[in-house]
């Protein structure tokens, strides 16, 4: 028998009530811990879709820019004009292709790309963090309100 601090004693019922006890509390907190992990999966992957969607009518728009600007181009460069035209379309069946994929395999075919062309990627990788820095730059000066008055010194 074992014996509590207060001096009240347990036999075997009292541990093997303590032991199922412990575990029921464990299959319930794997549970719940399952069910969280369950509903952050679901959300991130819905999330991941609504930006797949985003990405791809941004993409869709640049292919329609394209088929504007070819048509406004015909009379002037009939070549120059079939060029972007033929761009246009290319663009638009990426922002197909990006609509028919989810998030997971454009991922997957990501990895892959970067495993066979680890240099290409690493060059676009560069060149979007330029441009990108570039944009925020661009935000920044923008931002400032141009009838401040200037005391001589440079904000560099």
């Amino acid at each position: 028998m074992a014996e509590a601090p207060n001096g009240t004693t347990f036999g075997k019922q009292g541990g093997d009530l303590g032991g199922a006890l412990a575990s029921e509390a464990r299959g319930q907190l794997g549970a719940a811990a399952h069910e969280i992990k369950a509903k952050v999966g679901d959300k991130a992957e819905e999330l991941a879709a609504r930006g797949t969607r985003a990405g791809a009518d941004t993409v869709a728009a640049i292919g329609k820019t394209a088929e504007t600007l070819a048509s406004s181009l015909q009379d002037q460069s009939p070549a120059v004009a079939d060029y972007v035209r033929s761009t246009g379309a290319r663009i638009d069946r990426l922002a197909d292709d990006l609509r028919d994929k989810s998030a997971g395999e454009l991922l997957g075919m990501a990895t892959e790309f970067g495993k066979k062309q680890p240099l290409v990627l690493l060059a676009g990788a560069a060149v979007v963090g330029f441009a990108l820095s570039r944009v925020v730059k661009a935000g920044l000066v923008t931002d400032k309100p141009n009838d401040a008055p200037s005391d001589g010194r440079s904000d560099a």
